[in-house]
């Protein structure tokens, strides 16, 4: 199963967080006595003159020794400045970039609420209605009796074949309990959509949330068994202790059948086409026939099961769980899944699990910003139409695509660099950059949602249809050509990835605005910001797992051992350094999980950096701004990772997070980076600096 790797994880908890200071930061150490003695002056800032367009002069820590943090050099005064909104667990330039994007799309909605649609606005009905039934809250209380309706289906549950039809219902809205059933490019032969099946079903983020033994794992469970126990109340159950219980017990069970994360991130560890012969072999219990045909696959026999002994487990489970535990498993499935659409007592019961157990919140987001969301997650090409028109154009995607060549070129001339590589493994990586897709912006075609039935009566039905009708869109896909016109994120998204199987980079609207990329700011300073996303995006294409698809992205081995040797040596060094790192208190970060992210940072800071050298003159402005040109570079890079986090969320991400914590992504690929010591003068000793025998570099 292919990752997107991306340049930012968007959490999948929707957190809203209290104020709270973010962890202390070590002192940096000094450098030592005759290495100072020894160093060069380091560059002088002068106040007196203009930052370069682009850098925010209020948030550089200028009385901060670049060479001791960088990081704090570059954003101590904007971690002054910027206390952690009480709705949000991290508060950075992401969120800052992603919070002005709703406030644009909440106006389109708004209008379309009054009925003062913009001209050009597609399914401006549609749109209304959904917007306008979850912002009205008497209509959210008043849906219990149709979520009744819902569970009361779930009494029908006594037996392995009436447990299939209940997991049908469930599945035909995408709802991953107690698997995922989704349409998958084939890894090995990316011109074929078939049906996926992967492992799911877990109600906290990860399988050792449930098995390990450490202290604040088991105080979550703690927490997440009362959550359950509070949604059987309110659902007025006298059973709902024995019914948790059982629950957590049963998802406990499908937990130790669940392959580990860090596996998870080899391609080949996820691939076993099965066919829909071999499903029936390895879990005989579930009516796999009739959920095909339920969802529209009657015909479909390519089937790829991820992890089998998974679904091995499985088999064992439904035969061995009493229907009454199912049934109440899968009615802890039903609210969690539609709970923004229900009312108030059920929205803030998991507001509150979430925040105790996550984010540190204390105040939920205010309802309107969910409802964007939540409008976007289902009519997201809809509402995208009039945000592209207003917030970037057809000028910003030339522009970026200019930025995209420039970096593709800095990719290509460095593989004639690697020594570590030899030439059959050098022309095949050639073949492959060469035949990068490149999706900026938005996409050529819109989709449509005519079939998407919307009404002003309820929100829980809006949402119930439009999770239908997008799940029906997304399995039509099996057994048709790929359509390689596809976006998996909606223009608005502050994101960008990179799609092995299509051999893709996407870089929707959203994230192609300051201080990610402003056409306003020097080409040193978005070389820096959006560059090293545009390199970090390129380089997943050979990261250690990007580098296991080839130029058509198919899963297939194109490396000679030689190279292949050499380059599990480097990715090695990366583990092992960013291993190394404390995160908080004393959580490591996972070198293993991150392996791919940090690969991309340190390859993404050299293609950008050598890109920018190509594209401006060596001397730069000749004093004219505070900082050089190369400065301006990383101060680019940084000041998009400014932002802080609380303590809960920390930990979450530590253990599902491919990626490192912003600080880290800033500190550590620098000091692997010669170009960044020369900039500022940082001299062996300082700890922004590693020996070169510490060094890590890949690409």
């Amino acid at each position: 199963m292919p990752t997107l790797r991306s340049a930012v994880l968007i959490a999948a908890v929707t957190c809203a967080c209290a104020t709270s200071e973010p962890a202390p930061r070590p002192p940096a150490a000094a450098p030592p006595a005759a290495a100072a003695a020894a160093a060069p002056r380091r560059p002088s800032f002068d106040p007196n003159l203009p930052a370069p367009p682009g850098v925010n002069p209020d948030w550089v820590d200028l009385a901060a020794d670049p060479c001791q943090d960088f990081f704090q050099f570059a954003c101590g005064r904007w971690l002054v400045q910027n206390e952690i909104p009480a709705d949000q667990s991290r508060w950075g330039q992401f969120t800052v970039v992603q919070y002005r994007n709703l406030d644009a799309l909440r106006d389109v909605l708004e209008q379309a609420v009054q009925g003062k649609v913009r001209e050009g606005t597609p399914y401006a009905d549609k749109l209304r209605d959904y917007y306008g039934t979850c912002t009205d809250e008497p209509r959210l209380e008043a849906s219990l009796p149709a979520l009744r309706a819902e569970l009361k289906a779930l009494d029908a549950v006594k037996d392995p074949a009436s447990l299939s039809r209940a997991v049908n219902r469930l599945q035909a809205r995408g709802w991953p309990w107690p698997f995922s059933l989704e349409a998958r490019q084939d890894a090995r032969d990316a011109t074929l959509m078939i049906v996926e099946l992967d492992q799911a079903g877990l109600g906290l983020p990860e399988r050792d949330y449930y098995l390990s033994a450490d202290a604040k794992m088991q105080e979550i469970r703690r927490r997440y068994l009362s959550h359950l126990e509070t949604l059987f109340s309110l659902l007025g159950d006298k059973a709902g202790p024995a019914k948790a219980r059982a629950v957590l017990e049963l998802e406990t069970a499908l937990a130790k059948a669940s392959m580990p994360i860090v596996d998870r991130r080899d391609p080949e560890k996820v691939y076993h086409r099965l066919e829909r012969e071999g499903l029936r072999k390895a879990a005989p219990s579930f009516q796999w026939d009739a959920l095909f045909a339920a969802q529209g696959l009657k015909d479909a026999t390519a089937v790829n099961v991820t992890h089998p002994p998974f679904f091995e487990g499985l088999d064992g489970l439904i035969r061995a769980t009493p229907a009454e535990t199912w049934r109440a498993y899968l009615t802890v499935a039903v609210v969690r899944e539609s709970v923004q659409a229900l009312p108030r007592a059920f929205r803030e019961a998991e507001f509150s699990f979430v925040g105790q157990a996550f984010t540190g919140a204390t105040q939920d987001l205010p309802r309107w910003r969910k409802c964007v969301e939540m409008t976007d997650r289902a009519l997201g090409e809809a509402l995208a139409v009039p945000f592209v028109e207003k917030h970037f154009g057809a000028a910003g995607k030339a522009q970026t695509q200019a930025m995209v060549t420039a970096i593709e070129t800095s990719f290509e001339a460095n593989l004639q660099t690697l020594a570590w590589m030899d030439e059959p493994t050098r022309a095949r990586a050639r073949e492959k950059l060469k035949q990068i897709a490149n999706k900026i912006g938005y996409p050529d075609q819109w989709r449509r949602y005519d079939g998407l039935r919307t009404s002003r009566a309820s929100f829980l039905d809006n949402f119930l249809a439009g999770e239908a009708f997008n799940y029906a869109y997304r399995l039509s896909m099996v057994g048709k050509p790929v359509d390689r016109q596809r976006w998996l994120m909606t223009p608005p998204t502050v994101n960008a990835y990179y799609n092995p199987s299509m051999n893709e980079i996407v870089f929707p609207a959203g994230i192609l605005q300051s201080p990610f990329y402003d056409r306003g700011a020097s080409m040193p300073v978005n070389f820096g910001a959006i560059g090293m996303v545009v390199g970090h995006e390129i380089t997943h294409g050979f990261d250690d797992e990007g580098r296991q698809y080839d130029a058509r992205g198919n899963l297939s081995p194109w490396w000679t051992s030689a190279s292949d040797a050499a380059f599990r040596e480097r990715a090695a060094c990366v583990e092992r350094q960013y291993g190394r790192q404390v995160a908080i208190d004393d959580l490591k970060v996972n070198g293993a999980l991150t392996l791919g992210e940090n690969v991309a940072d340190l390859g993404g800071l050299k293609l950008a950096y050598r890109a920018m050298e190509s594209s401006t003159s060596a001397g730069g402005p000749g004093g004219a701004y505070r900082f050089s040109p190369a400065q301006q570079f990383f101060l680019g890079y940084a000041h998009g990772w400014c932002s802080r986090t609380r303590p809960q969320n920390v930990r979450m991400r530590i253990a599902v997070d491919p990626h490192s914590p912003p600080e880290m992504r800033v500190n550590v690929p620098l000091r692997n980076f010669p170009e960044f010591a020369q900039a500022f003068g940082c001299q062996q000793g300082d700890r922004m600096v590693l020996p070169a025998a510490d060094r890590c570099e890949v690409w």
